[in-house]
């Protein structure tokens, strides 16, 4: 661990490098909101010096126009900011094009700083994420560093800093070094894979608990998410994360009928942190997590976060592993109605020959 005295405590006081990151911008079928996030790069306090652009193949002929479009844009762009710009000969999906994409970034750029077609950066977005990522380079326990704010809301009253050391991995805006993305090698894995085995056997506290529900569903559905897996991989090399009390990104891709994950309305916790003059400066203390985010969750507690959520049910070997980890009787009685409660889903799904 390093010195606390080393570390950084201002962004302000950060040096920016000669040579500055490249925007890995991915992008598919939205250029309506693909002009938005241009409109946001062009406008920015520190303009980048490249812009590297992945724009996935086809997976029909209707999405042929929607591509072009995109590739127009950035063709037009490229007359502001310099553009590369990539376009896959097959649709490669979004999980494989964002890691192939990054892993090739890696191989010749240190350092790199990653946004989507529906992630819209505040006007300081690009020059805190250069800072931040040339303040904790020579710190290698600290695997990414994010422009997206989400925390469990009773933590608030404790952060005192700009920015807190997080056990999760926020993808809308991050920065990452090519070293710690290709120690976590996501390019030499199977997607969806779980360095943890299966997902009830991930370290649950108040922050995981939501990338274990997550990876839950994935592994049930045969499904992937990149984020997820990054995420896991990260927390079993024990890297922390960089991240904000206030967004400085925005997310403006839900509803949207090419939308990935989220096809209905905003969620609240979406935006809830966003703000438009953000301009964050003072870092943490430390690179240790705040005693309630490394705290392992009580089995009753993380019962009660999997109960939140109708689709989940416990295969034998996930109620055997609970009962084998949490062994007091309060403990095993909530996993045991849980159990009980939820049977008949993975009942039927077993009739069905789905995964249980």
């Amino acid at each position: 661990m390093s010195h606390e005295s080393k570390l950084p405590r201002s962004l302000d006081d950060i040096p920016l490098p000669n040579s500055l990151p490249p925007i890995v911008l991915v992008a598919f079928t939205r250029p309506e909101l693909l002009q938005q996030v241009l409109s946001a790069i062009s406008q920015q306090s520190l303009l980048p010096q490249q812009i590297l652009a992945f724009v996935d193949g086809a997976r029909s002929p209707k999405d042929e126009l929607l591509i072009n479009e995109c590739v127009s844009l950035l063709k037009d762009f490229s007359q502001k900011i310099p553009v590369e710009i990539v376009v896959r000969p097959e649709n490669l999906g979004c999980d494989r094009n964002v890691v192939a994409a990054l892993t090739g970034v890696s191989d010749r750029y240190d350092s790199f700083i990653y946004l989507e077609d529906d992630v819209v950066p505040n006007l300081g977005f690009y020059d805190r994420l250069c800072r931040l990522l040339e303040a904790y380079r020579n710190h290698p326990q600290v695997g990414s560093v994010s422009a997206f704010a989400n925390f469990p809301n009773e933590l608030e009253p404790l952060i005192d800093r700009d920015f807190i050391v997080s056990n999760r991995v926020f993808a809308l805006g991050f920065g990452m070094w090519s070293d710690r993305w290709q120690k976590l090698n996501l390019a030499g894995q199977d997607q969806g894979s779980n360095p943890f085995k299966h997902y009830y056997e991930i370290p649950a506290t108040i922050q995981t608990k939501h990338t274990l529900l997550n990876q839950f569903f994935i592994e049930k559905n045969r499904q992937t998410d990149w984020v997820i897996t990054l995420t896991l991989n990260a927390l079993s090399h024990n890297l922390v994360h960089i991240t904000p009390k206030v967004s400085f990104v925005k997310n403006i891709g839900f509803g949207h009928p090419e939308a990935k994950t989220y096809r209905g309305a905003e969620p609240d916790w979406i935006n809830f942190r966003f703000d438009p003059d953000a301009h964050p400066n003072s870092l943490p203390d430390c690179l240790e997590l705040m005693d309630v985010l490394a705290k392992p969750l009580k089995g009753v507690e993380l019962v009660q976060h999997l109960e939140k959520s109708d689709g989940v049910w416990l295969s034998l070997p996930a109620i055997a592993h609970f009962l084998q980890k949490y062994q007091s009787f309060e403990n095993m009685s909530a996993f045991l109605k849980l159990f009980l409660a939820r049977a008949p889903i993975m009942l039927r799904r077993w009739r069905s020959g789905l995964p249980v």
